[in-house]
This record gives structure tokens, sequence and C-alpha cells, in this order.
């Protein structure tokens, strides 16, 4: 039998579609058309539409990207096609009875982001040189950036903002829903950040979207597209250059608020100490702290679940030879879909490509899930370098909170990271003797079985030699393997023989290794 490769009719190709809506692009006529999907066969190619199996959750990567089983799909160049279609056309022909149709005009894609914004093929390097995007606000000088590099009036044609999501240093999370000629389309986070007039900080920050967008898996959350609008912030102010960054929305919040809930502000400096002093001394059990009656305790089943699609996750971007070097619970969001709860990697603000030498003195942001060695500083006044191992300590740490709802640290603050100590927190990080299985500790968890033990031991070894690679854990997890070996022989890490660490799931309730674990509708990853 020989496989002969499917040329879609007429030349259409489906760019977006949620629920009972399709965006067909026509590539003859290099237009888009809006239909409603009160449909019974597939617009390209005239086959039926099935609902989406509870059983097989990937069927996608046999029909092909445009039989997709999930609710929703977006091609990654399709707001791109959008945006190079000002001006936008609504067809006035009367649609056909049972597919109702608008066009909009799509002429070619833009060019390349350094093209459009007046740069030419030579000027990367001191780009190539920097540091990705920081979390200290865009410097105001610089090149100006050029006028023709923005998309007017882009948010307000084709986005509602229903609400707020999170505000930060950085700027606003919004939630909106894309609509055309009120036509809904799927809702997405949208981040607005300043830029001011920088053109090299703004150029660095398309760079690295643009290359983030690239990467596609279930356990990552998705970039979509990011374009530039002068924007009024306030009443009285003046407009500001704003860069929108559209991802991929999770409608569950945050694995922090997962654990934590909605915790009460502590009141006062010495309510905070006394929640210090316990969680120091070890001896509060999961929702015994008066001061956090919400807390969740995780049973076995669901910490293995979530933080295998952390560990996927991870593993992906690590292949792609980047570093997150910001993983925490408040950065892995939670998507409710089908009854299923999936765990999603963001914020790749600070990610970084492997190898990339870091040039700051100082540190950004959250310490508390950081691994001893970047915060160590060397001869030169400069912290130690992010690597894939210091990624895998702050794995160890998310592993760590999902079992016991606190850090190991007395001077951390697992609700509020503003009211932490950072100087205190920075000597006991350096000072910590790693992850101990002591029986008390034991004793507070005893449903959990000895190889998330190990595990953990493993993951949060003070010696970055001594962690296996994310791969590693998730090898592990899929029981590929009997144990963090990199060859065939016995498992050895750093020169010692390690206890494998197999056998995780056999508690499972169902079975976790499909080829895509279930979550949000995945973009066809051969884009």
């Amino acid at each position: 039998m020989e496989l002969i490769p499917y040329e879609s009719r007429e030349g259409r190709q489906i760019v977006l579609r949620h629920h009972n809506a399709l965006v067909v692009r026509d590539q003859g006529s290099r237009r888009l058309q809006v239909r409603g999907l009160a449909l019974s066969e597939c617009p390209t190619c005239r086959r039926p539409l099935r609902s989406p199996s509870p059983e097989r959750h990937f069927d996608g990567a046999r029909a092909g990207p445009h039989h997709q089983q999930h609710d929703s799909f977006v091609d990654p160049e399709y707001f791109r096609m959008l945006q190079a279609g000002y001006p936008v056309e609504i067809d006035d022909r009367p649609p056909p009875p049972a597919s109702p149709v608008r066009r909009l005009t799509q002429p070619a894609l833009p060019s390349d982001i350094a093209s459009s914004l007046g740069g030419s093929n030579g000027s990367n390097s001191a780009i190539d040189d920097a540091e990705f995007v920081s979390s200290t606000a865009a410097p105001q000088e610089g090149a100006r950036i050029r006028t023709d590099a923005f998309s007017p009036n882009y948010f307000k044609r084709f986005f509602v903002e229903e609400r707020e999501l999170g505000r930060g240093g950085k700027g606003v999370v919004l939630l909106v829903r894309h609509e055309i000629d009120g036509c809904q389309l799927g809702h997405f986070a949208c981040k607005r950040v300043p830029v001011g007039d920088d053109h090299a900080w703004l150029e660095k920050v398309l760079i690295e979207v643009e290359l983030l967008a690239k990467l596609s898996h279930p356990n990552l959350v998705s970039y979509r597209h990011v374009w530039l609008e002068d924007v009024k912030l306030n009443r009285f102010g003046p407009s500001v250059a704003c860069a929108f960054i559209l991802q991929q929305y999770c409608n569950a919040g945050d694995l922090l608020k997962y654990i934590v809930g909605e915790q009460p502000k502590l009141s006062t400096k010495e309510q905070l100490k006394a929640q210090l002093r316990r969680r120091s001394k070890g001896a509060a059990d999961i929702g015994a702290d008066p001061l956090l009656p919400s807390l969740r305790k995780l049973g076995f089943d669901e910490i293995f679940s979530l933080f295998k699609d952390i560990v996927s996750g991870l593993t992906y971007l690590h292949s792609a030879n980047y570093i997150h070097r910001d993983l925490k619970p408040s950065n892995c969001l939670l998507h409710l879909e089908n009854g299923k709860l999936t765990c999603l990697i963001s914020d790749f603000g600070e990610v970084q490509p492997s190898g990339a030498t870091r040039k700051s003195t100082g540190t950004t942001g959250t310490i508390s899930y950081c691994a001893p060695e970047v915060l160590q500083p060397g001869v030169d006044g400069r912290l130690g370098n992010f690597t894939a191992k210091s990624d895998v300590f702050s794995l160890g740490m998310i592993l760590y909170f999902l079992c016991f709802g606190h850090l190991p640290y007395s001077n951390a603050n697992s609700i509020d990271e503003e009211l932490e100590d950072v100087d205190l927190l920075r000597a006991e990080i350096q000072s910590w003797r790693g992850f101990q299985q002591d029986g008390g500790i034991r004793q507070r968890r005893s449903d959990l079985p000895a190889q998330l033990y190990q595990l953990l031991k493993q993951m949060l070894s003070i010696e970055p030699a001594g962690r296996p690679t994310a791969a590693d854990v998730l090898a592990a997890m899929n029981h590929e393997s009997n144990g963090f070996s990199s060859g065939g022989g016995g498992a050895t890490v750093a020169g010692r023989s390690t206890s494998p660490v197999t056998d995780l799931h056999h508690r499972r309730v169902q079975n976790l290794d499909s080829p895509m674990p279930p979550g949000t509708p995945i973009p066809d990853p051969t884009k």
C-alpha cells in the first residue's frame, strides 16, 4: 500500500477553528473567509467532521492539520495574515443560506522583523550578545522606532477586552476575545508592555517572541503574535508605544493559586514572622496552619499528573536549546477542558539560549526557586550562569511545593514573594544542605512512594552534576528506563551510584503514556 500526499480541494486551508466558526484561507485569491461552522463536513476536503473521542487525545496527528479533533486550532501565521490584510473588506454579496461567508482581503505577508523596523541584516550582533528580556523596564534611549513598524487600531479592530488577568512591572495581561464582524473566534491572553521609543530593546523583544512562537508543545503556553501600537494608558497622559504579545489563554489560573487558594493578606509583619517560624520548624502539616486555611493537599495521582506536564514542557524546551530561568508555580498555568486539567509552562521573559553567558551582577525577581549556584558570585563579581541543570533544581523545588505546600526555607514566602527578605533568603539558599530524607518529612507524607523522595533528593542536589536532566526525569516517569543512566550501563550520576527511580506511575488511575497528554488545543507541530 502506498501513501499519497493529500492536497486540499480548491487550494483552501483552515487557519483557525473555534467551536462553531472557521477561518479558511483561499491560496489562489489570497483571501480569508470567515464561516459559521454549521457543517457536517470539512470545507477543504468534504470529509465528515467527527466529534472528539474521549479515548483518543491526539487523533489530529493522523488526520492532518485541518482535521484537528479539538474544538480550537490556530495556524501559527494566522494573526500575521490579519495584520497584513489591512484594510479589512467585508464581502457585500449575500452569503449562501447554509454557510454564511465573510471575506477579508489578504495581501502578501510582511517581511522579516528587522526590515519592518528599519534595521539591516548586519545590525543584530549587539542583540545576539545581549541577554534576553530582563524584568527591568525598557530603557528610554537608542534609535527611534520607525512609524511604519506600528499597526494602528489592530487591537481595536480584531479584539474585545473582557477583563484584566494580572498586572506587574512589565505591563498588564488582558483576557481578550477575538472577533471579526461579530463572529467570535476564541479567547486569548494579551500582554501589553510599554516599550517607550527604544529601537534596540524593542527589536530584542520581537526577536524573542518570534523565536518562541516556533515552539509548539501541549505543555508550553503558545505565543500567537506580537505587534506595536500607540496607546493612551491614562486619560491625561500622552500616547505611549506598546508591544502587544498575544498568547494562548489558560482558563484555570496558575499552580500557585490552585494550591494555596485565595489567601488573605497578612496584616502585620509579626504574623508573617510567626508563619515563617512555623514553616522553619516543619511541624505544621498541610492544612494545619491557621493562616493558610484553604491550602490544598494534593494526592499522589494529582502530583504525578501535574508534575509530568511540567517535566514534559521543560524537556521540550531544553531539547530546543532554551533555558527557562524562572520556573515557579505562578509561572505554571492550568487549563481545564473536557474535565481534564493540564499544566503549561508560561512566562518566557527570562528565557535564554543554552550556553549563553550571564552578564549581570545582580538578581531580579524571585529567588525562592533558584539553584544555589546562580546566586553565588565569582571572583569577578558576576553570578553563576543559568543552565539546564539550574532549571532542574527549580523543577525539584516545584515538586517539593506540590508535595508539601511550601518550600524548605524558613525565609521563603510561598504566597507573597514581595514580603520576603531577599538577603536573608539568599544566604539561606546558599547554605542549604540539600533535600534530607529524614523521618519527620517522610511521616508527614507517608502516602507518597519512596521513589518520589529519591527523585526529590536527586533533583535538589547541591551539585549541578548530581542532578538528572529533565529528559531523565521524564523517562523515569514514563517508565522508559530503569533509572537515570545515560548509556547502557548502571545508573551513575557524578561518579556515584544512584537508586533507580522507577515505577512512579504504577499507581496511576489512567495511562499517561499517550503521544500527547490531554489539554489545550495543539497547533500542528509540523508547521
